[in-house]
Protein backbone atom coordinates (compact mmCIF):
# COMPACT_ATOMS: atom_id res chain seq x y z
CA UNK A 1 0.00 0.00 0.00
CA UNK A 2 2.55 2.40 1.51
CA UNK A 3 5.39 1.94 -1.90
CA UNK A 4 2.61 4.79 -3.51
CA UNK A 5 2.36 7.30 -0.51
CA UNK A 6 4.98 9.72 -2.51
CA UNK A 7 3.98 13.07 -0.03
CA UNK A 8 3.35 12.55 4.00
CA UNK A 9 1.69 15.47 5.98
CA UNK A 10 2.94 15.53 9.61
CA UNK A 11 1.55 17.65 12.18
CA UNK A 12 3.25 18.39 14.96
CA UNK A 13 6.37 17.44 13.21
CA UNK A 14 9.09 20.21 15.19
CA UNK A 15 8.30 18.16 18.03
CA UNK A 16 10.10 15.22 20.14
CA UNK A 17 8.04 12.47 18.08
CA UNK A 18 7.19 14.47 15.10
CA UNK A 19 10.27 14.90 14.20
CA UNK A 20 11.58 11.51 15.15
CA UNK A 21 8.74 10.43 12.41
CA UNK A 22 9.73 13.19 10.00
CA UNK A 23 13.74 12.10 9.75
CA UNK A 24 12.91 8.37 9.19
CA UNK A 25 10.10 9.25 6.50
CA UNK A 26 12.35 11.51 4.80
CA UNK A 27 15.14 8.20 5.17
CA UNK A 28 12.42 6.53 3.03
CA UNK A 29 12.33 8.54 -0.03
CA UNK A 30 8.95 10.43 1.07
CA UNK A 31 8.19 14.02 0.60
CA UNK A 32 7.22 15.31 3.90
CA UNK A 33 5.36 18.67 4.70
CA UNK A 34 5.57 19.31 8.85
CA UNK A 35 2.61 21.57 10.00
CA UNK A 36 3.62 22.75 13.61
CA UNK A 37 2.76 26.18 15.36
CA UNK A 38 6.18 25.69 17.34
CA UNK A 39 4.73 26.25 20.85
CA UNK A 40 6.40 23.31 22.40
CA UNK A 41 8.45 22.04 19.42
CA UNK A 42 11.25 23.75 17.32
CA UNK A 43 12.03 24.83 14.15
CA UNK A 44 15.70 23.37 14.13
CA UNK A 45 13.98 20.05 14.86
CA UNK A 46 12.57 19.94 11.11
CA UNK A 47 14.99 18.73 8.76
CA UNK A 48 15.88 21.59 5.73
CA UNK A 49 15.16 18.26 3.21
CA UNK A 50 11.15 18.76 5.08
CA UNK A 51 9.04 21.48 3.72
CA UNK A 52 7.91 23.24 6.50
CA UNK A 53 4.58 25.34 7.62
CA UNK A 54 4.92 27.24 10.82
CA UNK A 55 0.97 27.67 11.29
CA UNK A 56 -1.66 27.20 14.35
CA UNK A 57 -3.92 23.98 13.04
CA UNK A 58 -6.52 25.82 15.27
CA UNK A 59 -6.74 28.93 12.51
CA UNK A 60 -9.03 28.45 9.79
CA UNK A 61 -6.65 29.90 7.03
CA UNK A 62 -4.32 27.17 8.37
CA UNK A 63 -6.21 24.49 7.45
CA UNK A 64 -7.09 26.46 4.16
CA UNK A 65 -3.28 26.62 3.23
CA UNK A 66 -3.18 22.68 3.86
CA UNK A 67 -5.85 21.62 1.42
CA UNK A 68 -4.10 23.32 -1.42
CA UNK A 69 -1.57 20.82 -1.22
CA UNK A 70 -1.30 17.29 -2.50
CA UNK A 71 -0.10 14.21 0.38
CA UNK A 72 -1.25 11.12 0.06
CA UNK A 73 -1.23 10.25 3.57
CA UNK A 74 -1.70 11.86 7.45
CA UNK A 75 0.48 11.18 10.77
CA UNK A 76 -1.72 13.85 12.84
CA UNK A 77 0.46 14.15 16.29
CA UNK A 78 -0.22 17.65 16.91
CA UNK A 79 -1.82 18.98 19.76
CA UNK A 80 -1.33 19.88 23.45
CA UNK A 81 0.14 17.29 24.83
CA UNK A 82 0.53 17.70 28.85
CA UNK A 83 -2.42 16.33 31.48
CA UNK A 84 -1.44 18.89 33.86
CA UNK A 85 -1.48 21.79 31.41
CA UNK A 86 -4.95 21.17 29.88
CA UNK A 87 -6.53 22.14 33.28
CA UNK A 88 -4.79 25.60 33.21
CA UNK A 89 -6.45 26.29 29.66
CA UNK A 90 -9.04 23.84 28.57
CA UNK A 91 -10.59 25.40 26.08
CA UNK A 92 -6.98 25.76 24.21
CA UNK A 93 -6.86 22.24 25.26
CA UNK A 94 -10.14 20.92 23.53
CA UNK A 95 -9.46 23.25 20.32
CA UNK A 96 -5.98 21.79 20.11
CA UNK A 97 -7.75 18.32 20.00
CA UNK A 98 -10.98 18.37 18.80
CA UNK A 99 -11.20 21.68 15.72
CA UNK A 100 -7.58 20.65 14.52
CA UNK A 101 -8.66 16.51 14.48
CA UNK A 102 -11.89 16.91 12.52
CA UNK A 103 -10.61 19.26 9.63
CA UNK A 104 -7.93 17.22 9.35
CA UNK A 105 -10.35 13.75 9.10
CA UNK A 106 -12.93 16.01 6.65
CA UNK A 107 -9.49 17.53 4.97
CA UNK A 108 -8.03 13.47 4.33
CA UNK A 109 -11.23 12.57 3.35
CA UNK A 110 -12.27 14.93 0.62
CA UNK A 111 -8.45 14.40 -0.50
CA UNK A 112 -9.13 10.11 -0.46
CA UNK A 113 -5.52 9.86 1.35
CA UNK A 114 -4.44 6.50 1.76
CA UNK A 115 -3.87 6.34 5.32
CA UNK A 116 -4.74 8.60 8.62
CA UNK A 117 -2.49 7.91 11.39
CA UNK A 118 -3.57 9.61 14.55
CA UNK A 119 -1.73 9.65 17.82
CA UNK A 120 -3.68 9.10 20.84
CA UNK A 121 -2.67 8.24 24.57
CA UNK A 122 -3.40 5.70 27.23
CA UNK A 123 -4.46 8.53 29.35
CA UNK A 124 -7.77 8.16 28.10
CA UNK A 125 -8.07 4.91 30.48
CA UNK A 126 -7.84 6.73 33.70
CA UNK A 127 -7.53 4.70 36.47
CA UNK A 128 -7.18 1.01 35.60
CA UNK A 129 -10.04 -1.14 36.60
CA UNK A 130 -7.55 -4.35 35.87
CA UNK A 131 -3.82 -4.42 34.50
CA UNK A 132 -2.27 -4.89 32.24
CA UNK A 133 -5.26 -2.71 30.14
CA UNK A 134 -5.72 -3.61 26.19
CA UNK A 135 -7.65 -1.94 24.10
CA UNK A 136 -11.59 -2.91 25.24
CA UNK A 137 -10.45 -1.75 28.73
CA UNK A 138 -12.62 1.08 29.83
CA UNK A 139 -12.27 4.54 28.78
CA UNK A 140 -12.47 7.03 31.81
CA UNK A 141 -9.99 10.18 31.63
CA UNK A 142 -9.16 12.10 34.13
CA UNK A 143 -8.03 14.99 32.29
CA UNK A 144 -9.02 17.60 29.99
CA UNK A 145 -6.15 16.25 27.79
CA UNK A 146 -7.32 12.55 28.40
CA UNK A 147 -10.91 13.44 27.70
CA UNK A 148 -9.60 15.36 24.14
CA UNK A 149 -7.82 12.47 23.00
CA UNK A 150 -10.78 10.28 23.77
CA UNK A 151 -13.36 12.28 21.27
CA UNK A 152 -10.96 12.35 19.03
CA UNK A 153 -10.46 8.62 18.57
CA UNK A 154 -14.44 8.66 18.19
CA UNK A 155 -14.13 11.10 15.43
CA UNK A 156 -11.59 9.21 14.13
CA UNK A 157 -13.86 5.78 13.84
CA UNK A 158 -16.18 8.02 12.61
CA UNK A 159 -14.38 8.64 9.73
CA UNK A 160 -13.42 5.32 9.23
CA UNK A 161 -16.86 4.53 8.67
CA UNK A 162 -17.12 6.70 6.25
CA UNK A 163 -13.84 5.37 3.97
CA UNK A 164 -11.32 7.06 5.42
CA UNK A 165 -8.27 4.59 5.86
CA UNK A 166 -7.40 4.93 9.73
CA UNK A 167 -5.18 3.94 12.25
CA UNK A 168 -5.15 4.68 15.66
CA UNK A 169 -2.30 4.00 18.61
CA UNK A 170 -2.48 4.92 22.39
CA UNK A 171 0.96 6.09 23.83
CA UNK A 172 2.13 5.68 27.31
CA UNK A 173 4.96 7.57 28.25
CA UNK A 174 7.64 8.02 25.13
CA UNK A 175 11.02 8.70 26.30
CA UNK A 176 14.16 9.40 24.27
CA UNK A 177 16.48 11.84 22.97
CA UNK A 178 14.95 14.79 21.29
CA UNK A 179 12.60 16.12 23.94
CA UNK A 180 12.02 18.69 25.15
CA UNK A 181 13.99 19.27 28.16
CA UNK A 182 12.87 23.51 28.88
CA UNK A 183 9.13 22.24 29.47
CA UNK A 184 8.67 21.32 33.33
CA UNK A 185 5.16 20.17 32.78
CA UNK A 186 5.36 17.26 30.07
CA UNK A 187 7.18 14.07 29.43
CA UNK A 188 8.15 12.73 33.06
CA UNK A 189 11.74 11.18 32.06
CA UNK A 190 12.60 14.44 30.37
CA UNK A 191 11.59 16.49 33.48
CA UNK A 192 13.96 14.36 35.60
CA UNK A 193 16.92 14.73 33.56
CA UNK A 194 16.29 18.59 32.87
CA UNK A 195 16.98 19.08 37.08
CA UNK A 196 20.11 16.65 36.60
CA UNK A 197 21.47 18.30 33.98
CA UNK A 198 20.53 21.71 35.52
CA UNK A 199 22.62 21.24 38.74
CA UNK A 200 18.56 21.33 40.04
CA UNK A 201 17.59 18.52 42.90
CA UNK A 202 14.92 16.16 40.96
CA UNK A 203 11.65 17.61 41.84
CA UNK A 204 8.80 14.43 41.83
CA UNK A 205 5.76 15.41 41.75
CA UNK A 206 3.87 12.36 43.56
CA UNK A 207 4.28 9.22 44.95
CA UNK A 208 8.04 7.22 43.61
CA UNK A 209 5.93 4.18 43.54
CA UNK A 210 3.66 4.95 40.94
CA UNK A 211 4.01 3.15 37.63
CA UNK A 212 4.03 3.11 34.17
CA UNK A 213 4.74 1.54 30.91
CA UNK A 214 7.94 3.41 28.66
CA UNK A 215 8.80 3.40 25.59
CA UNK A 216 11.48 4.49 23.37
CA UNK A 217 11.07 6.67 20.89
CA UNK A 218 12.80 4.68 18.19
CA UNK A 219 10.52 1.71 19.37
CA UNK A 220 7.67 4.52 18.38
CA UNK A 221 8.69 5.34 15.15
CA UNK A 222 9.41 1.48 14.00
CA UNK A 223 5.57 0.41 14.99
CA UNK A 224 4.25 3.49 13.07
CA UNK A 225 6.07 2.71 10.18
CA UNK A 226 5.26 -1.45 10.50
CA UNK A 227 1.78 -0.04 10.29
CA UNK A 228 2.28 2.36 7.45
CA UNK A 229 3.64 -0.85 5.44
CA UNK A 230 0.89 -3.02 6.59
CA UNK A 231 -3.10 -3.03 5.58
CA UNK A 232 -4.23 -5.21 8.46
CA UNK A 233 -3.41 -1.85 10.21
CA UNK A 234 -6.60 -0.19 8.81
CA UNK A 235 -9.32 0.17 10.86
CA UNK A 236 -7.13 -0.75 14.04
CA UNK A 237 -6.41 1.02 17.36
CA UNK A 238 -3.48 -0.30 19.10
CA UNK A 239 -1.82 -0.04 22.38
CA UNK A 240 1.91 1.13 21.77
CA UNK A 241 3.83 0.32 24.46
CA UNK A 242 6.68 -2.19 25.67
CA UNK A 243 3.95 -4.30 28.01
CA UNK A 244 6.84 -3.50 30.62
CA UNK A 245 5.65 -1.71 34.62
CA UNK A 246 8.54 0.29 35.56
CA UNK A 247 8.18 2.23 38.70
CA UNK A 248 8.93 6.13 39.35
CA UNK A 249 12.15 4.93 41.47
CA UNK A 250 13.35 2.82 38.49
CA UNK A 251 13.51 5.72 36.28
CA UNK A 252 15.10 8.11 39.01
CA UNK A 253 17.74 5.09 39.97
CA UNK A 254 18.27 4.77 36.10
CA UNK A 255 18.76 8.25 35.36
CA UNK A 256 21.11 8.82 37.90
CA UNK A 257 23.06 5.99 36.95
CA UNK A 258 23.40 7.09 33.53
CA UNK A 259 24.70 10.45 34.65
CA UNK A 260 26.94 8.68 36.82
CA UNK A 261 25.45 10.42 39.69
CA UNK A 262 23.79 7.94 42.03
CA UNK A 263 23.61 10.14 45.17
CA UNK A 264 21.87 12.70 43.42
CA UNK A 265 19.11 14.56 45.53
CA UNK A 266 15.23 14.06 44.86
CA UNK A 267 12.60 15.79 46.55
CA UNK A 268 9.00 15.10 46.58
CA UNK A 269 6.06 17.11 46.53
CA UNK A 270 2.21 17.06 45.64
CA UNK A 271 1.01 15.06 42.26
CA UNK A 272 -0.16 16.87 39.45
CA UNK A 273 -4.29 16.79 39.05
CA UNK A 274 -5.34 13.92 37.04
CA UNK A 275 -2.53 12.14 37.40
CA UNK A 276 -2.88 7.97 36.83
CA UNK A 277 -1.53 6.10 39.80
CA UNK A 278 -0.45 3.43 37.72
CA UNK A 279 -0.23 2.28 34.03
CA UNK A 280 0.80 -1.03 32.36
CA UNK A 281 -0.50 -2.30 28.84
CA UNK A 282 -1.65 -5.44 26.96
CA UNK A 283 0.44 -5.14 24.07
CA UNK A 284 -0.59 -8.82 22.65
CA UNK A 285 -2.73 -6.87 19.86
CA UNK A 286 -0.03 -5.03 17.93
CA UNK A 287 2.45 -7.90 18.45
CA UNK A 288 -0.13 -10.19 16.59
CA UNK A 289 -1.43 -8.70 14.06
CA UNK A 290 1.51 -6.13 12.69
CA UNK A 291 4.45 -8.35 14.67
CA UNK A 292 5.71 -5.00 16.74
CA UNK A 293 7.26 -5.48 19.49
CA UNK A 294 9.45 -3.22 21.95
CA UNK A 295 13.34 -3.81 21.20
CA UNK A 296 14.54 -1.24 24.21
CA UNK A 297 14.28 -1.73 27.48
CA UNK A 298 13.63 1.27 30.35
CA UNK A 299 17.49 0.95 31.19
CA UNK A 300 19.42 0.82 28.17
CA UNK A 301 16.90 3.35 26.91
CA UNK A 302 17.70 6.12 29.78
CA UNK A 303 21.30 5.47 28.76
CA UNK A 304 21.09 5.88 25.29
CA UNK A 305 19.15 9.56 25.89
CA UNK A 306 21.34 10.55 28.90
CA UNK A 307 24.86 9.90 26.18
CA UNK A 308 22.97 12.20 23.35
CA UNK A 309 21.61 14.65 25.51
CA UNK A 310 25.38 15.14 27.43
CA UNK A 311 27.20 14.12 24.39
CA UNK A 312 29.32 12.15 26.06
Amino acid sequence: MSENIKHVLVTGGAGFIGSHLTRRLLAERREVTVVDDCSNGRRENVPNSARFIEADLTEEDTCREIGKLSFDAVFHLASQSSGALSFEDPIGDMKSHLYTTFSLLQLALEKKVSHFIFSSSTTLYGDPTYLPADEKHPRNPKTYYGTGKLACEDYVLFFSSRGLPVTVFRLPNVYGPGQNLQNKKQGMVSIYLSYILEGRPVLVKGSKDRFRDFIFIDDVIDAWMMAFLNPVAIGKTYNLGSGQQSSVEQVLVGLKAACSKPDYPVEFANGTPGDQSGMVLDVSKIQKEIGFKAKIGLQEGLKKMVETETGK
